[in-house]
Order: structure tokens, then sequence, then C-alpha cells
């Protein structure tokens, strides 16, 4: 787990902004929602699976509507099932997260925190 302050592996983005993410989850693909500080709005947030530090997939950080008010987000929509590391601004490894098939992850990195949502 990370203490302090919080740095993400970032690119600026500059594709599809903050509309309603679609996820695709059951059998072994599962979902993960990161939330972070509005600060990293329109970056991309990547994370590699476990034991494959060649292999990575990234997402855009977005401000989105949530429980009625608004939330700075990544959405991986659809991930196979096991480990994966999230990636910090220099590229290593920075927390871990198991995904597991037919669920939804959830975890909370604003203001340095690094807990389930």
């Amino acid at each position: 787990m990370h203490h302090g302050h919080v740095h993400v592996h970032v690119h600026a983005h500059h594709q599809v902004q903050g509309g309603a993410p679609v996820i695709d989850i059951g059998d072994d693909i599962g979902a993960l929602v990161v939330f972070m500080d509005s600060a990293h709005e329109g970056t991309e947030l990547f994370l590699r699976p476990e034991g494959e530090p060649a292999s990575t997939v990234h997402t855009g950080v977005w401000t989105r509507q949530h429980r009625g008010g608004h939330v700075t987000a990544a959405v991986f929509g659809e991930l196979v099932e096991g480990s994966y590391w999230v990636l910090d601004a220099d590229g290593s490894d920075w927390f871990s997260v198991e995904i597991r098939g037919g669920e939804l992850t959830q975890v909370d990195v604003r203001a340095g925190a690094c807990t389930p949502a």
C-alpha cells in the first residue's frame, strides 16, 4: 500500500471524455474503477497484469456524474480475472488489485488514500 502523495502514470488524452462508462463483466471478466483527485482529469491511468511486465492497458481519467454529484475516475470496463498492478508516474508498480470475474472492483486513491471504495 502506498502512503503519502499520489503519482500516476499519465499521458495527455484527447478522445472520449467523461461519458457514461460501459462495463462488460461476467464469467472470468471483471471491471475496475479507480477514484482519483480532479487534478488528474484528462490523463490516462495504466495497469499491467501480474507477471507480465511488458504488457499494459490504459484508460482515460474523467469527471463523471455519480450518485447525484461528480467524481473523477478511471474505468477499466473489461479485465480478465487475475492480479494487476496499477502503475505510478514512473511506470513502476504502485499498488496491486485483484479482479474477479463478474465483479466490479473499486479503489479510492483521492488525497493519497489507497483503499477499497
